[in-house]
């Protein structure tokens, strides 16, 4: 017999790996003409690969099913990640937040680490091949028929990926096998993707980045806010604090036409502390224009906008900007609102959100609850993160596992 994985994503090249390793014959079937398509390009081509967060903090980063990830990170952690790197020649390096990198900035290496291991290891890689059908016999997965009629046997592992980026290859085939044997997947979102906002000013921003802002969703309980960096598009807003709280706007989207967020320009400073800055830059620039006096607090391209939002003329003189103008000012840059009113979609999604049902699936091995002989192991299951390198995380650690005791499976099982 043999250990069959479907999907030469990170996940898939990662369970063929491990899988080998304890002494499996090991088929990997990509329906892409090669593997890691979206590893290759995923961190704008820098491969954000992990994050040294310690469990409890890496933990907080999944929103939804992080206890399920223990028994996958105690038995492949973002050291043993590192480790693996480092030790098969991709030094790594970390930057800001605990992020992880490859040294040369290319995820290239990444994949080509893992595909050299995949040789090393005498997995047998096809690539171009279609899964039709995973099927059982007798309550016990038997194999898998291709496209072309050929019928593999062997212990099979799904890690086909969710929906996000389907042009690499992720087209969530892997939900319809899992169901054939009776799981169930909840609701799919698209996450960690841009967002649309419909306020006419958006375009003339498009292009601009700011740093250490602060964006927030909601109110009371169900406030979500996210400090950091982002980018106005031509459509939107996008960047890392817009990804993070991308998963609560889609699903709030998916039931209303628009959801508001609130900016804030300068969350270092209240808004009394903020106006008294206000009344001593316009004290000590009383006979200047506003518009060049606010080049002090904000990039050039988003002063008009904000003097517009504010109601006050560029050209009045600063002696001549009252209380009540201030406040205008001190709104729109503590509170400005976007209007959003849609997403990117699937095709620019880092992440899919949701997936199947991690109930279904045993923790500690990847094994399905359902039928024997099956494991899944990925972007496919119910797990996903913010931004910061947990969600490749995510996908080598659940791979590793599924590899492991897939292989122990099908040893027991051929014996």
């Amino acid at each position: 017999m043999s250990v069959i994985v479907i999907g030469g994503g990170v996940s898939g090249m990662m369970a063929a790996i491990a899988a080998a390793q304890k002494g499996a014959k090991v088929v990997l079937l990509e329906h892409k003409q090669k593997l890691g398509i979206k590893l290759s390009i995923t961190g704008k081509g820098r491969c954000n690969l992990t994050n040294i967060a310690s469990q409890d903090d890496f933990l907080s980063q999944v929103p939804d099913n992080s206890r399920f990830l223990y028994s996958s990170l105690n038995q492949f952690s973002s050291q043993d990640l590192r480790d693996f790197f480092e030790n098969h020649g991709c030094p790594l390096k970390e930057e800001r937040g605990g992020r992880v990198f490859p040294k040369s900035d290319s995820a290239k290496d990444i994949v080509q680490v893992l595909t050299k291991q995949l040789q090393v290891q005498t997995v047998e890689v096809r690539t171009n091949v279609e899964v039709t059908k995973v099927f059982q016999e007798n309550g016990c997965i038997q194999g898998v028929i291709l496209s072309n009629g050929e019928t593999l046997l062997g212990t099979v592992i799904i890690a086909t990926g969710g929906k996000s980026y389907p042009l690499t290859g992720s087209d969530g085939s892997g939900y319809r096998f899992a169901r054939d044997f009776g799981h169930t997947t909840t609701k799919l979102f698209p996450s960690l993707v841009g967002l649309y906002c419909k306020d006419e000013w958006i375009e003339q921003l498009a292009g601009l980045s700011l740093r250490n802002v602060n964006l927030c969703v909601g109110q009371g309980k169900k406030k979500r806010e996210a400090f950091g960096e982002m980018l106005f598009t031509h459509q939107g807003i996008s960047g890392p604090i817009v990804l993070t709280l991308s998963r609560h706007i889609v699903k709030q989207l998916n039931e209303k036409d628009s959801v508001e967020v609130f900016l804030d320009f300068k969350p270092a400073l209240t808004e009394d502390i903020l106006d008294q800055r206000l009344i001593r830059e316009f004290s000590e620039n009383a006979k200047k224009d506003l518009v060049n006096v606010m080049k002090s607090l904000l990039p050039s391209a988003l002063i008009p906008v904000i003097l517009k939002i504010s109601e006050l003329e560029p050209h009045m003189k600063c002696h001549a900007v009252n209380k009540q103008d201030r406040q205008g000012l001190i709104s729109a840059l503590k509170h400005l609102r976007l209007t959003v009113t849609g997403h990117a979609g699937y095709k620019e999604a880092i992440v899919t959100q949701g997936g199947i049902n991690v109930r279904e699936v045993n923790p500690k091995t990847m094994a399905s609850k359902k039928m024997e002989g099956l494991y899944m192991a990925g972007e496919m299951l119910d797990l996903d993160a913010y931004t910061g390198g947990y969600n490749l995380q995510i996908a080598f650690s659940t791979g590793y596992v599924a590899g492991v005791h897939a292989a122990a499976y099908d040893k027991e099982k051929t014996v």
